[in-house]
């Protein structure tokens, strides 16, 4: 049970980093963009109040263009909350709304919804250029990280690894003179002197892995240590790595290399120590994807065969890529009053006012827009499938989505 746990936070982390980013790119031409926190266990009223003064105030608003568009905004705010219900997810609900569009004089105002990944403890209503996402972002901060070294006499690389990623922090060359003995030094001089630029270079190595590393040291998971031949050993046993940080060594491994290439390589023949990353868990499943495809068993692709897999409660497990560009819009006929959904395959030539009821082709309204990624995790959970969000970041990640259209599925039967 908690590695689906551990599975469902990896697939909203997805998510929510990709929900960010979104957010962060709209820009609006004037003071325009309004962003809603609310913390689980909010007073409806007092939230439903404070919209509607801010509409009040905004009347005060001098530009007919800036006032007609944060009035729609909160209109636009007021009206998702009363279709929901108030009913908020248990971390809370932050809405953003305004007009989001590049083009002068226009005006496209929109609404979006992140659940944040923590729990919200801040109460916030923020109107402004640019969406408020300081305490989103905060919850951005890795729990969880490896810490890698590659090491020879020549050159030392040091890295960490979170998520999906690795990310390179420090690279050194040394300055421990080859075999070869200069002119004029007896063997044994010369030796001395290599064995102390060697130990010398040894304790700079160390010196900056503890200094990275310290201060993260209650979210290290393990410290990885490789590279060629017995100098990695030779480094562990000259004890310049802080005891802390030794206590937490998971393997000593091999590599041809102790670059950047090194590290990729390490990160390729660690896969049983790092089992629990987000990065060996995408390349277990797409390899268990494949193998299902090429035996033609328990394995689906393509957007129609998943949803309906999902619909028949078939899929075990979904797999989706998060670059997936698609919208869904929930709209609402105020003619009818159906309640529809509509999957949005070019979200750059959208317009709302071409939205129409499919019943009675009258003008809709459209009462919220969620990335495609969401709604099929949403969907995966009605039948209590696990999720695999998928970077393409990976060679494995580009390739299933550039020759599976970046979703597929393991089925139960």
């Amino acid at each position: 049970m908690a590695k689906e746990i551990d599975n469902n936070y990896d697939a909203e982390m997805a998510v929510f980093k990709k929900k960010l980013k979104l957010m962060e790119s709209y820009r609006g031409k004037h003071t325009e963009l309004i962003t809603v926190y609310i913390p689980n266990g909010t007073d409806r009223s007092s939230v439903m109040n404070q919209l509607s003064e801010e509409i009040n105030q905004s009347s005060n608003i001098k530009s007919p263009s800036t006032r007609k568009n944060v009035q729609g905004a909160l209109r636009k705010i007021i009206g998702f909350l009363k279709h929901i219900n108030f009913k908020l997810p248990d971390t809370g609900l932050v809405v953003f709304a305004g007009n989001v569009t590049e083009v002068e004089g226009r005006s496209d105002v929109r609404l979006f919804t992140v659940t944040p990944v923590k729990p919200l403890k801040v109460k916030l209503y923020w109107c402004d250029s640019t969406f408020h996402l300081d305490h989103l972002k905060d919850m951005l901060t890795p729990n969880v990280i490896y810490a890698l070294i590659t090491i020879d006499k020549n050159e030392c690389t040091i890295a960490q690894l979170f998520g999906k990623k690795y990310e390179i922090l420090g690279h050194f060359t040394s300055m421990v003179p080859g075999k070869i003995r200069a002119g004029g030094q007896s063997s044994q001089r010369f030796e001395r002197l290599r064995e102390e630029a060697l130990q010398d270079f040894f304790k700079r190595c160390a010196d900056k892995f503890n200094q990275i590393f310290l201060d993260k040291l209650p979210i290290i998971s393990g410290v990885i240590i490789a590279g060629p031949g017995m100098t990695k050993n030779y480094f562990i046993e000259s004890e310049n790595i802080h005891h802390e940080l030794r206590k937490k060594i998971l393997g000593v491994l091999d590599t041809a290399y102790t670059d950047e290439g090194g590290i990729r390589e390490l990160v390729q023949k660690s896969e049983d120590l790092l089992k629990d990353t987000s990065l060996i868990k995408e390349k277990i499943i797409l390899d268990k994807f494949l193998g299902e495809v090429a035996k033609n068993a328990l394995a689906t692709y393509g957007v129609k065969e998943v949803e309906e897999a999902i619909e028949q409660g078939k899929v075990d497990t979904l797999i989706i890529c998060e670059d997936i560009p698609w919208l869904v819009i929930k709209k609402l006929c105020g003619h009818c009053n159906t309640e529809e959904i509509e999957i949005i395959k070019n979200p750059d030539d959208f317009n709302e006012s071409k939205l129409r009821c499919s019943k009675c082709g009258s003008e809709v309204e459209m009462l919220e827009e969620i990335d495609y990624l969401d709604y099929m995790i949403e969907k995966a959970k009605t039948i209590s499938a696990k999720v695999s969000v998928i970077s393409t970041e990976t060679d494995q990640g580009k390739q299933f989505y550039e020759g599976f259209g970046g979703i597929g599925a393991l089925l139960r039967y």
